[in-house]
């Protein structure tokens, strides 16, 4: 578990460097989270996926902030879209069935600093989308997770379209609003 945290704390440290805005994101205890599960793949490994891949949705957002913004983010649950049912197998793999009433849910804290440090927005957030099989979908190609990612790529364009971030791309947001 150490060496989890650590390897999603040097990627996050080391991934918003080129930046202009830096995302800073902590995972709660991950064994606590409602649904995480594997399927597939060793759990070990895909907590590490799972986390290196939302460390980079943040970052991604990082990016879009004016230099020297920080956005602190503290992910205390997640219930990935799907379900893991037992017997629903290929191949001796477990496979994430989706149906309607299991749709994702994040829930996190955020903190977005100025380049004085001073904290210019803050919250906690439960987002859930429960039209996630509805909705047309193009992946992005960056995440495995794409209904996650797509909600938390809603919540942070109406952060920004509302005023509350600040964005290099302000401008263009506003524009596809």
């Amino acid at each position: 578990m150490k060496k989890l945290l650590l390897a999603a704390l040097a990627l996050s440290l080391s991934s918003t460097a080129v930046f202009a805005g830096e995302a800073k994101v902590s995972f709660a205890k991950l064994d606590n989270f409602t649904d995480i599960k594997a399927g597939h793949e060793q759990k070990e490994r895909f907590r590490e996926r799972l986390t290196e891949e939302f460390t980079s949705v943040f970052a991604g957002f990082a990016a879009k902030l004016p230099e020297g913004y920080q956005l602190e983010i503290d992910i205390t649950d997640i219930d990935l879209a799907g379900d893991i049912r037992p017997g629903m197998t290929i191949h001796y793999d477990q496979i994430r069935w989706m149906k309607e009433i299991d749709w994702p849910r994040i829930q996190f804290t955020y903190a977005l600093k100025n380049a004085q440090q001073e904290v210019v927005a803050s919250g906690k957030e439960e987002l859930r989308d429960m039209d996630y099989l509805r909705r047309v979908r193009i992946p992005s190609g960056k995440t495995s997770f794409e209904f996650e990612e797509k909600m938390l790529q809603d919540w942070f364009k109406h952060q920004v379209v509302s005023g509350a971030f600040p964005s290099q791309d302000a401008k263009t947001l506003t524009a596809t609003k």
